[in-house]
């Protein structure tokens, strides 16, 4: 293993915040004494390469770590099991390199002799690789984050820090201009939050495993209403009652420039439903502008359709949020171009003399992880906004046109009578 390869196996990356005040130092170390950090570890095979750690914690938009070397070593952040982003000099060229799950790319490289000052963080949704050689910071490259999760941060090098000083954990407000949420909106109802509050805990992400979907779409119970089978889109309509403009292929439906909104012809009210849908395979964008679309149950209620695997956003925007309001209890989101699916409890409202008696009710399961469990929904949601309940009554499954290019297949859905 080379002193490039370590790298790609032993550093990784850190994370945002927002705020007005000036540069905020969190931690600091110039001679590297032992104060402040979890160890060292000996990295076998690597000519003498030596990590020392410190538990960073979430990802906080404007911090950055920073270190000043006069001969090769560097900084990494890491999301654990193989996943991680560094910045180090070896043999005068500066590697900016980013890996997940194992699987290791070269962002970008530049030659710098003499010496450095690296600097690794978090500007909104991307890591940020800079490196200074006199008074400017230099932008190597950038990249999308590795998973929304705690990060261990610190320095790689041969010996002991040898050659290594200034190392600083700090929040920069130069890098908190890249905003992935709102803080001028409404309060949610019942939490301290305040609608796409950037601020809110980022849901933890997890492998969903093999569950579902297979390979190819199963088949629905028997009692089931059968929405799209793959072979033609007879229930679905545009807002209008005219035939969808989306793109019938190889056994889904695909949303096109300017397809608009979809919806089923036929209205339901307390529901079971099952959809598949998939990102584009493509990444294109980040935050809310990537494989964007949404599930609308009665026409009013959204679960969040989004490509969140190392994709931040504001948490109550995710991939199986109920949008503007609640995040997931995990992101079980798979990678770009995969199948993924949704199985969706909906319970209606009930009003009496135009006053709601009983709210809306959801349960959501992503990809067979259960992300909302029997969630009491406060009113309408929507985008920047909350709204109180107004009568209804059932309502169609709308499929949202965001403008990305997402799929859909495998779509039924059950009536839930009430029990006699």
């Amino acid at each position: 293993m080379n002193k490039t390869t370590f790298f790609a196996a032993v550093c990784i990356s850190l994370g945002p915040v927002a705020g007005q005040a000036a540069d905020k130092v969190h931690f600091e170390d110039d001679d590297f004494s032992g104060d402040g950090w979890s160890e060292f570890v000996e990295v076998p095979d690597t000519g003498g390469w030596e990590v020392i750690r410190r538990e960073l914690g979430g990802l906080v938009q404007g911090r950055v770590q920073e270190v000043t070397l006069e001969g090769d070593g560097g900084l990494f952040l890491s999301a654990g099991r193989g996943s991680f982003a560094s910045l180090f000099r070896s043999n005068g060229s500066i590697h900016a390199v980013r890996t997940r799950d194992g699987a290791q790319s070269l962002i970008d490289q530049a030659d710098a002799g003499g010496s450095v000052s690296l600097r690794l963080g978090f500007d909104g949704a991307f890591f940020i690789y800079e490196y200074r050689t006199g008074e400017q910071w230099t932008r190597l490259a950038k990249s999308d984050i590795l998973g929304v999760v705690p990060y261990t941060g610190g320095i790689s090098t041969p010996n002991r820090a040898e050659g290594m000083s200034g190392y600083r954990v700090v929040e920069l407000e130069s890098l908190k201009g890249v905003r992935f949420g709102y803080t001028d909106t409404p309060k949610i109802p019942g939490t301290p939050w305040v609608v796409h509050d950037p601020f809110r805990p980022q849901p933890r992400q997890v492998h969903p495993g093999t569950m579902t979907p297979r390979d190819a779409p199963g088949a629905p119970p028997s009692d089931a209403i059968v929405l799209f089978d793959g072979t033609n889109l007879d229930a679905w309509e545009d807002g209008k009652g005219n035939a969808p403009k989306w793109t019938l292929r190889d056994g889904y439906f695909e949303c096109g420039k300017k397809s608009g909104t979809i919806r089923t012809k036929q209205k339901f009210g307390s529901v079971q439903l099952h959809i598949e849908w998939a990102s584009p395979s493509e990444v294109k964008g980040s935050s809310q502008g990537r494989g964007n679309s949404g599930v609308f149950l009665a026409g009013l209620y959204e679960v969040q359709v989004q490509d969140n695997y190392d994709n931040l956003t504001y948490p109550d925007g995710q991939a199986s949020s109920l949008y503007g309001f609640r995040p997931p209890r995990v992101n079980a989101s798979r990678p770009p171009g995969a199948w993924q699916s949704y199985d969706i409890i909906f319970e209606m409202p009930e009003f009496e003399n135009g006053n709601v008696t009983r709210k809306a009710r959801i349960t959501v399961l992503h990809n067979g992880v259960l992300t909302q469990h029997g969630v009491e929904i406060p009113g309408m949601l929507g985008h920047k906004k909350t709204r109180p309940y107004r009568e209804h009554g059932p309502g169609h499954i709308q499929l949202q046109d965001h403008g990305n290019p997402v799929r859909y297949r495998n779509i039924w859905i059950r009536e839930l009578k009430p029990i006699q």
